[in-house]
């Protein structure tokens, strides 16, 4: 479980008052904001890729920062290194986060036989896209933390994506998917999140 206590957030202004809520494994969770509200705030948090003020995030009871490799976020396609090729990334991702996934039935699944050796600098936003959501996938971790990964995806990656997603969960995992759209969301998800005025409420 992904417990997060008393968790107010602020940069330049207030963006989180005092949030707490568990996030239970096996569910998939929609947060819906506004652009700049702090969605991408939220799951820094949550990784400890800032420090937190007020709050505390524990994962299994455990605080957070000790259990961090249970937890897989990226946070966007402008954190690659176009230098290196999609497969570089897949088998960066099975080996530091201990995955038994094997890496050529994601490949498959998201067709990139053609181009995951190809350097990353050569991929469209879509062919981007659906190797970060692999990386999801190899990586195996209990809790995923997914910001506007939806972005770039034609309907038939999208439905792969749903489909992805949907196992994913029957097998025990987390995931908060963000988006700035409910609808886009909706129909897959076991409660949603909304984000505004400071205030996160999570409807079941």
């Amino acid at each position: 479980m992904l417990e997060i206590k008393n968790l107010t957030l602020y940069t330049r202004h207030p963006i989180l008052d005092s949030f707490s809520y568990a996030f239970e494994p096996g569910k998939l969770y929609g947060l819906v904001a506004a652009n700049g509200t702090g969605k991408t705030t939220f799951f820094r948090a949550i990784m400890g890729l800032i420090k937190l003020k007020n709050g505390t995030v524990t994962i299994d009871g455990e605080d957070g920062e000790k259990k961090r490799r249970q937890l897989f976020y990226f946070e966007s396609s402008e954190w690659f290194d176009t230098n290196l090729t999609g497969k570089d990334y897949l088998i960066f991702i099975k080996k530091k986060w201990k995955s038994s996934q094997n890496l050529q039935e994601v490949i498959d699944y998201w067709g990139m036989e053609d181009y995951v050796t190809v350097p990353i600098r050569k991929y469209s936003l879509g062919m981007k896209q659906r190797l970060l959501i692999a990386m999801y996938q190899v990586s195996q971790a209990p809790y995923l933390l997914m910001d506007e990964i939806t972005n770039g995806l034609d309907e038939k990656s999208r439905e792969a994506l749903f489909l992805a997603l949907k196992k994913m969960t029957l097998n025990g995992t987390m995931i908060i998917l963000s988006s700035h759209y409910k609808e886009d969301i909706l129909s897959i998800c076991d409660a949603m999140i909304t984000l505004e005025n400071q205030e996160m409420k999570v409807k079941e």
